[in-house]
C-alpha cells in the first residue's frame, strides 16, 4: 500500500513562540514609550512642585520685607507722592535714606532688587534709581496685585519677562505682592522683589535626570518580570490549546444566544424561534416574574401573551417598525404581568440573529430589566417638575458654586428676568446694595446650617425697582453629603410689607397732623428718660394747649379747625430743628414737644419762646384769617420728674397753670403749682 501522510495539524508551539516574540516586542516598544512619557510626567510634577514651593517661599519672603519696610518707609512715601508727576518721584528727598536701608536689609541674600507702585501703577520706589517714575500700570503683576492678589513667576536667563515684557539677563524669580490697609482692608500699593534662582535651576535640572532614571530603571525591571512571567505561562498556552479549540465547538452555539445578554444589562434572556413559538428563558427572567427555575421551561408561547393591554398597540408598532429595518435595534418600554398578579415595568431590548433567504426574521434574543422603580422615580420627577412650574413662588436652582442652572416661570413673575437672562450667573444679580456685607455673611452662615436660611431681603427687579421678598436657601447634598445644589425659594411680599408699614403709621401716627400720637410719644419718652438717666443727661417736656381754638371750631366749623392744627403742626416743627427733637399731637389742640440732651432750663425756654411768638401769628386758611395764641408748661429731667408719668404729670400742671394766668404765656413747672 502507498505510504499515507495525516495532515499537519499546527504546530502550537511554534504559534506560542511567534505569539511571545511579538509580545516581546511590541511590550518593549509600548514600556520604551511608556517610560519616556511617565519620565516626562514625573520630570513636570516633581519640577514644577520644586518650582511652586520656591516661589511660595518667595512670596512669603517678599511679604515679611514687605511688614519690616511698608509703615515707616514706603506707606509713607506713597502719600507723599501721590499727587506728583511721575517726572519728580526720584526727587523726594527720602528715597536715599530708604535705599541705605534697602541696602542693608537684603545683604546677605540672594534678593537684588525690590520695587514699590502706587495705586496708579507708577514706580515710587526701585532699587535702581534709574526706574524711579516708571509707568507700570500696564504690568500684569501689578495689575493682578491692585486687584488683590499675590503673583510670580520663575524667568530664565536671556527669557523674556511676560510680567516685565523685558529680556531677563539671569535667572531669577519676581514676586508682586498686593499690600492692604489693616482697618480698611483695601490695596495701599505693590510691593515687589527680584532673587536670583541659579542655584534653583541647578536643583531643577538635578531632580529631572534623577527622576527620569528612576522611572526608566524602574520599568525596565517591570518589563523583565512581565517577559518571564509571559515566558513561563507559554507552555501552558500550549497545553490548553486543544482544550480551547473543543470548547469553541461546544460553545458556539450558546455564544450567539448569550452574547447579546453580556451586550446588554445581563439581566433576564429570552431566545425566541420566530417561526415555531419556541422561547427559552434564562433563570434570572423567570425570577424577574417570580417564576421558579422549573417553571416556564422551553415552551411555546404567544409573544405578548403576558403584555399589558394597554401598552400591546405600541409595542406590537415598535416592533414591526424594527423589523422593517427602520430602527437599528429594538427597545420597548411597557408593563408585563408577574406570576402573583403584579405588573412591572420593563425594558425590553433585542436583535434578530438569523433571517431567511428573503430576510425574513427568524430567530431574535433579547434581554428584559426590571425599570419599575426608575419609571416610579421619573413620575415623581415629572411631577416635581409639574408643581414646580405651576408654583406662586419664585424657585433659583444653583450648582454647588452658586452658579443658576434653573428657574421656574415664576421666577420672572416675580424678578421680570427670563430664563436666559439668568442662567449661567450668579443670584447678585438681584442685589438691591441695600444690605452690608454682614448681612450676607449671616446669611450665608444660616444657609450652611442644617437647617438652610429664610428671612426678609430687598431685591431689585430688571426694571430697577425695589422689592421686598421672603425668601428660603436650602442646600442639596448627594448621598455621600457632598453638596451639589442650592435651591432658594422665595415671594413677593412687598405689598403685605407695604400694608404693614401703613399700618403701623396709623398705629403711631395722628391722621390729621402726621405728628407721632400719645402711643409713640409714650414709647420715645420712655427710651429718652432711660438714656438721659444713663447718661446723665437733661431733658425738656413741654406741654402746649392752643387758647381761643374752641371759637374757630364753633364759627367757622370743623374743616377750617382742622386746617387750624394742620398749620400748628407745621410752625411747631420748623421751631424744633433737631431730628432728635419730637413734636406729638396727644388730641384735640393739645401738643407736646420733647426737647432731648437740653443743657439748661433756659435752652428750653429759648425753644418755647419762639414756639408761643410762632404761634402767635395769624394763620391764613383759604379765606380765612384766623388769630390765637398759646399756654405752654415745661418740665425737666430729673429736676421736675425722674419718671416719665411725673414729667407728664408736671408739664400738664405747668401748662394748666399758664392757662389760668391768663395764658399767651409759658411756666415752668415749680414745686406748689399742684395747688393751683
Amino acid at each position: 500500500m502507498p505510504a499515507t501522510t495525516e495532515p499537519r495539524r499546527p504546530d502550537n508551539h511554534d504559534s506560542s513562540f511567534s505569539l511571545l516574540r511579538r509580545f516581546g516586542m511590541a511590550s518593549l516598544l509600548a514600556f520604551v514609550v511608556v517610560a519616556a512619557l511617565l519620565g516626562y510626567v514625573f520630570r513636570v510634577l516633581s519640577v514644577d512642585n520644586l518650582i511652586n514651593d520656591y516661589q511660595s517661599q518667595h512670596v512669603n519672603h517678599a511679604r515679611i520685607i514687605a511688614n519690616e519696610t511698608w509703615d515707616e518707609h514706603f506707606g509713607p512715601l506713597i502719600r507723599e507722592t501721590a499727587g506728583l508727576p511721575n517726572l519728580e518721584l526720584a526727587t523726594n528727598s527720602h528715597i536715599p535714606r530708604i535705599y541705605l536701608f534697602v541696602q542693608k536689609l537684603l545683604e546677605g541674600t540672594s534678593i537684588f532688587k525690590i520695587k514699590v507702585y502706587d495705586l496708579k501703577g507708577r514706580t515710587v520706589y526701585s532699587s535702581d534709581l534709574s526706574q524711579i517714575g516708571q509707568d507700570k500700570s500696564g504690568n500684569a503683576g501689578v495689575i493682578a496685585a491692585l486687584q488683590g492678589h499675590s503673583s510670580s513667576q520663575l524667568v530664565h536667563h536671556d527669557q523674556l519677562s511676560t510680567f516685565e515684557g523685558e529680556l531677563t539677563d539671569r535667572d531669577m524669580v519676581e514676586s508682586y505682592i498686593p499690600r492692604h490697609d489693616p482697618d480698611t482692608g483695601q490695596v495701599t500699593g505693590v510691593f515687589e522683589i527680584y532673587r536670583d534662582a541659579t542655584e534653583v535651576l541647578k536643583q531643577i535640572r538635578q531632580r529631572e535626570f534623577k527622576l527620569v532614571g528612576s522611572v526608566i530603571a524602574l520599568l525596565a525591571l517591570l518589563y523583565l518580570t512581565v517577559f518571564s512571567i509571559v515566558k513561563r505561562a507559554q507552555g501552558r498556552l500550549v497545553a490548553q490549546s486543544l482544550a480551547r479549540q473543543r470548547a469553541q465547538e461546544a460553545l458556539a452555539e450558546s455564544e450567539e444566544r448569550w452574547k447579546f445578554a453580556l451586550e446588554g444589562a445581563g439581566d433576564g434572556v429570552w431566545d425566541r424561534n420566530l417561526q415555531t413559538g419556541q422561547v427559552i428563558f434564562s433563570k434570572r427572567y423567570k425570577s424577574m416574574y417570580g417564576f421558579t427555575d422549573d417553571e416556564l421551561e422551553n415552551r411555546s408561547e404567544p409573544w405578548d401573551a403576558r403584555v399589558h393591554p394597554d401598552d400591546l398597540p405600541r409595542v406590537i408598532a415598535e416592533r414591526e417598525t424594527y423589523f422593517r429595518g427602520s430602527t437599528p435595534s429594538y427597545v420597548s418600554e411597557r408593563r408585563m404581568h408577574c406570576k402573583d398578579g403584579s405588573w412591572k415595568w420593563i425594558l425590553s431590548r433585542g436583535m434578530v440573529v438569523s433571517r431567511d433567504a428573503q430576510g425574513k426574521p427568524l430567530r431574535m434574543i433579547g434581554t428584559h430589566s426590571d425599570i419599575t422603580e426608575r419609571h416610579k422615580h421619573e413620575q415623581a420627577l415629572q411631577l416635581s417638575s409639574t408643581v414646580l412650574h405651576t408654583m406662586d413662588e419664585a424657585v433659583t436652582v444653583t450648582d454647588a458654586s452658586n452658579t443658576i442652572i434653573s428657574v421656574n416661570p415664576a421666577f420672572t413673575v416675580v424678578t421680570g428676568y427670563d430664563s436666559c437672562d439668568v442662567i449661567g450667573k450668579t443670584p447678585s444679580l438681584l442685589a438691591s446694595g441695600t444690605h452690608d456685607d454682614a448681612f450676607y455673611q449671616q446669611m450665608w452662615q444660616g444657609v450652611n446650617s442644617p437647617g438652610g436660611w429664610h428671612g426678609e431681603i430687598r431685591n431689585r427687579r430688571k426694571s430697577g425697582q425695589l422689592y421686598v421678598e421672603w425668601l428660603s436657601i436650602k442646600r442639596v447634598c448627594d448621598a455621600q453629603g457632598v453638596l451639589t445644589n442650592y435651591v432658594a425659594v422665595f415671594s413677593d411680599i412687598s405689598e403685605r410689607k407695604a400694608s404693614e408699614e401703613r399700618m403701623h403709621h396709623l398705629a403711631h401716627y395722628d391722621v390729621l397732623t402726621e405728628l407721632p400720637n400719645r402711643a409713640l410719644l409714650g414709647d420715645r419718652l420712655s427710651q429718652a428718660v432711660a438714656v438721659a438717666q444713663r447718661e446723665q443727661q437733661h431733658l425738656a417736656l413741654m406741654f402746649i394747649d392752643l387758647d381761643k381754638f374752641k371759637p374757630v371750631n364753633d364759627t367757622l366749623g370743623h374743616p377750617v379747625g382742622d386746617q387750624l392744627l394742620q398749620a400748628v403742626a407745621a410752625r411747631l416743627k420748623q421751631c424744633v430743628l433737631r431730628d432728635s427733637d419730637t413734636v406729638a399731637r396727644i388730641g384735640g389742640d393739645e401738643f407736646v414737644v420733647m426737647l432731648l440732651d437740653v443743657a439748661s432750663v433756659q435752652d428750653a425756654m429759648v425753644v418755647a419762646t419762639k414756639i408761643r411768638n410762632a404761634l402767635e401769628q395769624p394763620f391764613v386758611l383759604g379765606a380765612h384769617t384766623v388769630s390765637i395764641s398759646s399756654s405752654l408748661g415745661i418740665a425737666i429731667y430729673p429736676e421736675h420728674g425722674d419718671t416719665e408719668a411725673v414729667l407728664l404729670k408736671n408739664a400738664d400742671t405747668a401748662m394748666y397753670y399758664a392757662k389760668d394766668s391768663g395764658r399767651n404765656r409759658v411756666q415752668i413747672f415749680r414745686d406748689g403749682l399742684n395747688a393751683i
